[in-house]
């Protein structure tokens, strides 16, 4: 039956070239639309090296700062010590990690002092390296110690490090970054741009940063703090919140004038990457009805124009439809050839769709990840942004494009199918002559 339904399928590309060749484009621009968005959340969300540990990882960025009688509300990152109080001592968690945000332009000055250039850096504790689990091609991270002591040193990635010193082999050299001299402790393999939690050229202690020190508020909660927390497994992320939320009440139970509200957080890695900006805590029923009215609306729409092409071929076919009930041939059977036959049409169209996806994420990769974006990053000079193939060729990205096939299938083909089968013998085998279904 299977082979005779391949058969039949290619018969019909010979004979209706034109059609085949309309539907097929037709599906693949339409899957394309639709494997971009995807791929973009996935590199959003899912594990890509170095956030490996995505399905654990809670994170905790901007909070508010509220006076107890309501007057006023203020929203920034965390205050040290709000991080040491709230966060730092979580017995539930595997390993916490607290990254300071300048927004400052950061410099490095090439070998010989010839040029500067422009780099993203991030100023981190000795922790993130458990976090993030980086890989070293040459030397190691800076240690607790250091990281106390606030030695200026720093690790590098692979391609500032051949910019800069023309070798990844740059563990023990000195670099100039912000007009000051830092050891280069380590060398790590690049992170792609779409890392959004880990990525930078250059990771530096922050107790190197003078501001990292400073608080701000009333009774210095906030400051300019971003925390991690590695739960030990995806269950155990519900006893960190509990925890990290009875740490809240007991820092707030401390204060006199202010309370500290997380918003909700910590949040789930694709939480913290789609939460919208506003200071109250995120409707994440809505966002999520929202991406996946966008997603539906996008597969209803060339649904429809692929509909009518259906139905139009199923017009030509309605004396074979009438033989086959004649010989005694069910609605079910005859539904379930037409289904067949159209996915057999459709899955060409879906690998079209998806060779087409990696072509414009390869080619539009400078700009493709601020589709969806709730801010527009610009990766610096030198730091292309890089897709892998990890990335791009993964069971969750072909497992969308192939149920993307069927819903496009299902939806393009089921009412055509369905009024064509159930047509009577009679105005089957006389289709010139039948009445409006």
């Amino acid at each position: 039956m299977r082979g005779m339904c391949f058969r039949q399928t290619w018969n019909l590309l010979r004979q209706e070239r034109l059609f085949g060749a309309i539907y097929i484009v037709g599906t693949g621009l339409s899957i394309t639309v639709v494997m971009v968005l995807s791929i973009i959340y996935y590199v959003r969300v899912g594990d890509i090296y170095p956030e490996t540990n995505r399905g654990r990882l809670l994170i905790t960025g901007r909070v508010t700062e509220r006076l107890k009688d309501g007057s006023n509300r203020r929203n920034a990152g965390l205050s040290p010590d709000a991080v040491e109080r709230c966060f730092a001592s979580l017995r539930s968690a595997e390993a916490v990690t607290a990254v300071y945000a300048t927004g400052e332009r950061s410099r490095v000055e090439t070998e010989g002092g010839d040029g500067m250039l422009r780099v993203d850096a991030k100023y981190v504790d000795a922790d993130f390296w458990r976090v993030f689990p980086f890989r070293f091609v040459s030397g190691r991270a800076f240690d607790g110690a250091e990281f106390r002591s606030g030695v200026r040193t720093a690790v590098i990635a692979e391609s500032l490090a051949r910019r800069v010193f023309g070798t990844a082999d740059a563990a023990g050299r000195v670099i100039q970054f912000n007009f000051y001299s830092y050891r280069v402790c380590g060398v790590v393999r690049d992170a792609p741009f779409a890392a959004r939690w880990s990525y930078a050229q250059l990771w530096a202690p922050y107790t190197v940063h003078e501001g990292s020190r400073r608080a701000s508020g009333a009774e210095g909660v906030l400051g300019g703090m971003t925390v991690y927390v590695l739960a030990p497994s995806a269950g155990g992320r519900a006893e960190v919140r509990r925890e990290v939320a009875e740490n809240v009440r007991r820092y707030n139970g401390t204060l006199r004038e202010v309370e500290l509200e997380l918003r909700g957080q910590p949040d789930r890695q694709w939480q913290a990457a789609l939460r919208p900006a506003g200071d109250g805590e995120a409707d994440w029923a809505s966002v999520l009805r929202r991406f996946g009215g966008m997603l539906f609306v996008l597969v209803l729409v060339p649904a429809v124009s692929l509909s009518g092409m259906t139905d139009s071929r199923m017009e030509r076919r309605m004396v074979e439809m009438g033989v086959r009930r004649a010989f005694g041939a069910p609605v079910r059977s005859l539904m379930m050839q037409i289904m067949t036959e159209n996915f057999l049409f459709t899955l060409p169209g879906g690998i079209l769709g998806l060779l087409l996806s990696y072509a414009v994420i390869i080619l539009g990769r400078n700009w493709i990840l601020q589709l969806g974006g709730v801010a527009v990053d610009v990766a610096p000079a030198g730091a292309g942004v890089m897709f892998t193939p990890a990335m791009l060729l993964n069971m969750p990205v072909f497992a969308i494009a192939l149920a993307v096939c069927f819903l496009l299938n299902l939806m393009s083909a089921l009412i055509p199918a369905w009024r064509h089968a159930r047509r009577a013998i009679v105005y089957s085998l006389h289709s010139s002559n039948h009445p409006p279904c």
